[in-house]
């Protein structure tokens, strides 16, 4: 298999797109194309940039409404999602000043911490609504402390994806400093782009294609994912992995994948037939469950 490898520095990590089937000329304008992308992304999406739309909305007062573009929208509506869907286990807001109250819910009762944003009426103080049709997003607490760090660079690199796919490329393979990985169309003649999963001695090889694999652990940053449901660091010490269709899902899942229990991962692949899920274990083991036992 032969293909063609560029790089790229930005929201803080390594971007990085194999592209097949193309020549090296071609590719490299794509790739060109897909890192202004990146950078635009990021002007838009980072906390860390003052002039983002998350910046700006992380120093709004409570009540207050501002307008955002629509890559914040979306990817803000996603995390939403993820948010309802793990129970709390994944939340872009699990930082703002309302942690208090929220893991004090969360340790007496973990299905009734509340979401971060709703577009809908009745959930439990969330700390921010969105308005789609307005393009708005609106403060509910005194102050919002929104990182869309675990879902951010997968949204990116869909992002990507779909402008490669504009480009006539299909078969691509796009990485964010090694922890996702979002796998388009496979070369000329292979099943899939191939992907390491687990840690030794277990470590197995995946043909990946039109799908994406992230993963989470504290092997690169030691302990700095936090638990939304308790506000305190989350008790995993093993890598898991989550295989879904975007790279925002499975960006989003794998963090939330490390807060939540054996127990509650394999429901949830129960409950999700698209997605996957492995777990590292203590002695060296790997645990697969939906997508990822078939």
């Amino acid at each position: 298999m032969s293909w063609f490898e560029f790089q790229h520095e930005a929201m803080a990590t390594t971007f990085a797109i194999a592209i097949a089937d193309q020549s090296e000329a071609y590719a490299k304008q794509a790739a060109t194309a897909a890192w202004r992308e990146i950078d635009r992304l990021e002007s838009e999406l980072s906390r860390y940039v003052q002039s983002s739309d998350i910046a700006r909305a992380n120093r709004i007062a409570r009540g207050e409404t501002i307008a955002i573009g629509e890559d914040a929208l979306q990817c803000l509506l996603l995390a939403a999602e993820f948010t309802v869907a793990t129970r709390h286990a994944f939340d872009p807001a699990y930082a703002s000043r309302r942690a208090a109250a929220v893991a004090g819910l969360a340790e007496a009762d973990p299905a009734r911490a509340p979401a971060p944003a709703s577009t809908t009426a009745g959930q439990d103080s969330p700390p921010f609504t969105l308005d789609p049709d307005a393009h708005t997003l609106t403060s509910h607490i005194d102050r919002l402390h929104l990182d869309l760090g675990a879902i951010g660079k997968g949204y990116a690199l869909d992002g990507i994806g779909a402008l490669l796919r504009e480009w006539e490329i299909p078969a691509a393979c796009l990485q964010s400093g090694g922890s996702s990985v979002l796998a388009l169309a496979a070369p000329t003649g292979h099943a899939g782009w191939p992907i390491g999963l687990g840690d030794e001695p277990a470590q197995r090889s995946l043909a990946l294609a039109d799908s994406a694999l992230s993963g989470s652990g504290i092997a690169v940053k030691g302990v700095h994912l936090q638990n939304p449901r308790t506000g305190r660091s989350a008790d995993r010490t093993t890598r898991v992995w989550a295989l879904a269709n975007s790279a925002a899902a499975s960006d989003a899942l794998s963090t939330a994948f490390f807060v939540m229990s054996n127990a509650e991962i394999a429901a949830f692949c129960a409950d999700h037939p698209e997605i996957g899920a492995a777990i590292s274990t203590a002695d060296g083991q790997l645990l697969v469950y939906g997508r990822l036992a078939g």
